[in-house]
This record gives structure tokens, C-alpha cells and sequence, in this order.
């Protein structure tokens, strides 16, 4: 028997992507698939896509208006050494790497677009007897330090999740977060001069954005509504801050809810402090998998998301 890899769809479910255009604030569908449940697009160059599928990546090219794609389209990334990945993986800002997070909790670095042996960047047996594991959501832009969210249980049993800095050449980790607020969905403004991410310090139980300027301890809330805020994404011309939004009361990032997407002003993200409601781009069925890596073209004109919906009956 062969063993299950990664999410699988739900009976009656359909795996899609979308582009969303910025300027005309449209979307287009251009990937759908009954049979296989893709996730957390990633933009490479200015026309393909890379994705998570059954615990590895897949290519898929971004096809003209009017065309829909299936699963047939999708071209794997073979990772010789790498086992099961989960959906956060960060391209590196050459466009020549990837860097995945395996089951494992082991950060990996994989060739593109062709793929490749895959070679290990952390090493959590270090951290024994404390249990750690990394989940990767940024590069910085010159593609010197990662950022990831590490989890970590305690020989005592207590979990937490902070946000880390990781240097890509040695493994080496540097928290900029160590405490007991769980923080998630770490990336950098395009400058490189600030990291973003969700946090539950400023209201327990309830994720809200937040921004830690380079040097700094002190993290500043950007978000502060009731709805659960969830994985910043800064466009890189830096004018756009896109992020994910549950209703309130959801504990942290389930799958299948019904989110928004919301778009705030980039200033935001590199502290300025201006009154600003949040524009709601789109609203679907989703949430786990939609937008949980960078997913902004690298004009900024377009980004791509996933969603999940269920035929009714």
C-alpha cells in the first residue's frame, strides 16, 4: 500500500489557484484539480508557479487568460535526500534555490528549476534534549539570514513558537522572539530592515500582525481588530501588505474556513502610524494552504492563493 503524503482533498472538494491582479482588483483561475490538493504558491521568475503537492513541489506554468489548468500541467521538483515537506517553503531571492521545511523540522535548500539533491541547513538534534523543529517563511532579500518560526517542547513538556533567524551556510539560530506568546508567519519588508509576522502577544488567544525593526525588541502591532490575523506578505515594491483573515475565535491556522484576504498600505509594515481599514480582497473557502509562503509577482502587479471549495451535497 502505498502511503498517503501531505493534505489530501475532502470528498466533493476541488484544489484551485487564482491570480489576483492588483491595479484592476480582479481574480482569474488558472489551476483546478479534484484528485490532487495544492498549496502555498510561490511566484518563480514572472510565469511559473511553485507549489506543494502529496509532500513535495511541483512547477506549474501561469497559462494565458482564459485557460484553466489540472494536475496534468503540474511538474515535479525531484529532491533526492529530502524526505516529506510540509507547505512552507521560501524561494531564494537568486531564483535558483528553494528552501523547504521536511516533516522532519530540518530546513533543506533544493536546486531550481530542475531540482536536485537537497541539502540540509539545520541540525535540530543539537538542541537535544529540547525538541525542535523549523518552519521556514522568509528569506532575507539579499538571501544572507533566513527567518523561520521555530517550535520548540521543553524536557518539561512546554511548547513554544518563536521567531528565528537562521543562517542559511551553518545552520546557526539567533531568536528575535523568546517568550511564551505563540508567534507564527515570519517574513521581511523588502528593504530587509524589518521583520513581520502573527503574534498572540497583544491579545491572547487572537493573532495579530506585528512588526520587529532590525535591532529592535520591541515588536509594534499593525493589526488590532477582532478577527484573527494571519502569514504578512509585503509586495516587493513594498506598497502592498496582504494577509490572511479568520473569523474571530479560530485557534491558529485551520484549513477549510471561510478567510479573506486583506490588503493593508506597506507603510504600515515599516512603522508608520496612520488610521487605515483594511481593504477585503477576497473572501473563499480556505485558510490552511492559501497563502502561507510569499506569494507576490515580482513586479508586485499580481499575486497568486489557493483556495478549497466543497460542491454542495
Amino acid at each position: 500500500m502505498t502511503e498517503t503524503r501531505g493534505r489530501q482533498l475532502l470528498p466533493g472538494q476541488t484544489s484551485r489557484v487564482h491570480v489576483y491582479d492588483v491595479e484592476t482588483r480582479t481574480a482569474r483561475l488558472v489551476f483546478a484539480s479534484d484528485t490532487v490538493l495544492v498549496e502555498a504558491p510561490n511566484v518563480l521568475g514572472a510565469d511559473t508557479l511553485v507549489l506543494n503537492a502529496d509532500g513535495d513541489l511541483w512547477l506549474l506554468p501561469v497559462p494565458a487568460a482564459g485557460t484553466v489548468l489540472d494536475e496534468t500541467a503540474l511538474v515535479p521538483v525531484p529532491m533526492p535526500g529530502v524526505p516529506e515537506i510540509n507547505n512552507d517553503h521560501v524561494l531564494d531571492p537568486s531564483g535558483q534555490s528553494v528552501v523547504v521545511s521536511g516533516r522532519d523540522g530540518e530546513l533543506y535548500r533544493v536546486p531550481l528549476p530542475g531540482g536536485g539533491t537537497g541539502t540540509r541547513i539545520t541540525d535540530t538534534a543539537a538542541a537535544l534534549p529540547t525538541v525542535r523543529k523549523y518552519y521556514l517563511h522568509g528569506i532575507a532579500p539579499d538571501g544572507s539570514t533566513l527567518a523561520a518560526i521555530v517550535g520548540e517542547r521543553s524536557p518539561q513538556g512546554v511548547w513554544t513558537t518563536d521567531v528565528a533567524l537562521v543562517d542559511p551556510a551553518t545552520g546557526a539560530t539567533t531568536f528575535r522572539t523568546r517568550d511564551a506568546h505563540p508567534d507564527d508567519g515570519c517574513a521581511w519588508t523588502p528593504d530587509g530592515g524589518t521583520l513581520l509576522f502573527n503574534t498572540e502577544r497583544f491579545t491572547p488567544g487572537t493573532a495579530q500582525l506585528a512588526a520587529l525593526r532590525d535591532g529592535s525588541t520591541d515588536a509594534v502591532q499593525i493589526t488590532g481588530d477582532e478577527r484573527v490575523n494571519w502569514f504578512p506578505h509585503v509586495s516587493p515594491d513594498g506598497a502592498h501588505l496582504l494577509y490572511l483573515s479568520y473569523e474571530p475565535g479560530v485557534q491558529g491556522h485551520p484549513a477549510d474556513h471561510r478567510v479573506e484576504l486583506r490588503l493593508l498600505p506597506g507603510v504600515l509594515a515599516r512603522g508608520a502610524r496612520i488610521a487605515v481599514v483594511p481593504e477585503t480582497l477576497v473572501v473563499l473557502d480556505g485558510g490552511q494552504g492559501t497563502v502561507n509562503v510569499p506569494p507576490w509577482a515580482p513586479d508586485s502587479s499580481w499575486f497568486a492563493y489557493c483556495d478549497y471549495p466543497v460542491a454542495a451535497g
